[in-house]
Order: structure tokens, then sequence, then C-alpha cells
């Protein structure tokens, strides 16, 4: 059976570690040159700080997805609470179906209920996970940008 919860980035973080590294290995650029190594003192400070927001998805207990949101006035419209979508992820057999749909519905109710006024997240356009925009045009979200990046560094 499939659950949402809220959980503190400190207790959902040990079952994470996998699903970051499987998320990490299937849309990151650049392995060699860019490894992966979470700011885990970081994340718990934003958690401390009350600015963290993780919804987690499992399975008969079983955690297989989740999205981390980092809850806050932007810095060009202070006044207005933002929800930045720091992280998403669900493993791939549970991406077909609604899971994913309720996964946002969950995250929109729950920042809603904080004052979060507007969400902001991102789809990667490389990966067969950025078709992932359907879901969100599903939801009523509105494409605004496409980001790019390039590695510069030696």
């Amino acid at each position: 059976m499939i659950t949402y919860h809220t959980e503190k980035w400190r207790d959902a973080l040990p079952e994470m570690e996998p699903l970051l590294i499987e998320h990490w290995r299937e849309i990151a650029l650049g392995h060699d040159k860019v490894p992966l190594d979470v700011a885990r003192e970081r994340y718990q400070e934003l958690c401390d700080e009350g600015t963290l927001h993780v919804v987690t998805v499992r399975d008969d207990g079983l955690l297989v997805g989740y999205h981390v949101a980092i809850v806050s006035g932007h810095l060009h419209y202070l006044s207005t609470l933002h929800g930045i979508t720091d992280v998403y992820f669900l493993r791939p057999q549970y991406r077909k179906g609604r899971t994913g749909i309720h996964l946002f519905q969950r995250v929109e109710a729950q920042l809603g209920a904080l004052g979060v006024k507007k969400l902001v997240t991102a789809v990667k356009l490389h990966t067969a996970n950025g078709q992932s925009g359907r879901l969100f045009e599903y939801l009523g979200y509105d494409p605004a940008e496409t980001v790019f990046t390039k590695y510069i560094g030696d």
C-alpha cells in the first residue's frame, strides 16, 4: 500500500541515502567530474530552522520516493512564501499510475497549509524522467524556463 508522509530530514536520511545515489546515477551529468557529495549538515540546519520540508513515499513501509523543498521568502519576492523544490524522486517502477501525481498533490496541500503561495520545480530534460513535464502540466503548473548547465572546470 502506497502512503505519503511528512518526515524530518534526520529521520528519513538513512533510508534516503540509497535512493539519493540511485537518483544521482539516473539524472546527473558528468559523474566523473561532479561526484555526489550531499551537504548533510546544511540540510540538517535547514530542517532545524523549519525551512526544509520532506515528503516521503512508502510502499508497505519501504521508502520508494521523496520530495524535498526549501520553504522561504524569495530573494526577489520576499513577502511571498515560496516552496523551492530541491529534489524529488520516485523509483522507476512507481512512475506509472498516479503515485507521482499524489506525491505532488500531497506536497502542494502541505506547503499550502504552511502559507506557501508559489511552488517552483524543474525537470531534467536529458532523461526519460524529463517527460514528467506532462505530470506538471496535468497538475496545473506553467512551464516558465529551461535551465542549461555547462561544466567549465578542468
